[in-house]
């Protein structure tokens, strides 16, 4: 994961670790529990996805190479027995066929040493009564067989492994953005309670709270996306209005737009409370009320409806 997921992330679990005991305060918000629900999977996945992550590829790589070490040192053995016997048989072709060192094998492609340990079984297979002197019988072949396959089969892992974890990076996205999703439908339901239920409120908007742990001075980002489908908007108008009408500027507002990715940084703006307008032609406009806390970045994500 990324630094920034991995901050999402504690504040995830922070959340969770706040609502699992006050459960019986939320639990007539409409739609609070399934959220949670929801939240606390995507939670499990992040993190199972994390550790897949997390698992070395050099450690495939490294035991592939042990496999392949084995296949040479094996299948060079084999070469000068049965060179051995093509020579002392004065079989110049079967010599020519067979014979090689451990120098060459150790220099070959993946497939090409593959394909050579193949014909010396082959070629061993088709003289093994003539081979028992030279110390070439049934279970010497067996062996030589096994590593074959064993090494045919390794070949592909570490790129297997590799494409695993491009599929795991991918599938972060998505269930950061999932997560995102639930929390901000969590965030209305809240508010319902923000009056009768004061101290959980304050609690919840602490645990909310995301904390860059980075050596960025961001002090809050905004993303939009439209509701449905998660997709990002660009060109969305947030216009900030902090409490005290003095502080972010000579008009008292701090107006941005959304980029590309439909979303924009704010760096050491005041702290303080702040009513959001959000707004673009198209879509319903938005207000929220959003808090920043000195040395702390806070995401504010809002999902905007067609109109």
């Amino acid at each position: 994961m990324t630094t920034k997921q991995e901050n999402r992330l504690n504040m995830y679990l922070a959340l969770r670790d706040f609502l699992i005991p006050n459960e019986a305060i939320t639990k007539d918000l409409p739609n609070f529990g399934a959220n949670f629900t929801v939240l606390r999977d995507t939670i499990e996945k992040i993190q199972t996805i994390a550790e897949l992550q997390r698992g070395d590829i050099t450690g495939i790589t490294k035991q592939k190479n042990e496999i392949r070490n084995t296949l040479i040192a094996l299948t060079s053995d084999c070469s000068r027995k049965i060179s051995a016997f093509a020579k002392n048989s004065n079989n110049t072709v079967l010599l020519s066929e067979v014979k090689t060192g451990k120098s060459g094998l150790v220099n070959v492609t993946d497939v090409a040493l593959k394909d050579h340990a193949q014909i010396i079984y082959e070629k061993a297979q088709a003289n093994l009564e003539s081979l028992v002197s030279y110390g070439i019988s049934a279970e010497t072949q067996k062996i030589l067989l096994d590593a074959i396959n064993l090494y045919n089969t390794s070949i592909a892992k570490p790129r297997v492994g590799i494409a695993e974890k491009s599929q795991a990076t991918k599938e972060l996205v998505i269930l950061f953005n999932t997560a995102d999703t639930v929390i901000v439908n969590m965030d209305y339901a809240v508010e319902i309670i923000r009056l009768t239920q004061s101290t959980f409120y304050n609690g919840y908007k602490t645990a909310r709270k995301l904390v860059d742990t980075g050596t960025s001075r961001l002090s809050l980002k905004a993303v939009a996306r439209e509701a449905g489908n998660g997709n990002p908007i660009k060109g969305v108008t947030f216009r900030f209005v902090h409490s005290d009408l003095k502080v972010p500027g000579s008009n008292g507002e701090i107006v941005k737009k959304t980029a590309d990715g439909g979303s924009f940084n704010l760096k050491n703006i005041a702290p303080g409370n702040y009513q959001v307008v959000i707004s673009k032609p198209g879509f319903v406009e938005k207000k929220v009320l959003v808090s920043v806390s000195e040395g702390e970045m806070t995401e504010l994500v809002v999902e905007l409806e067609r109109g």
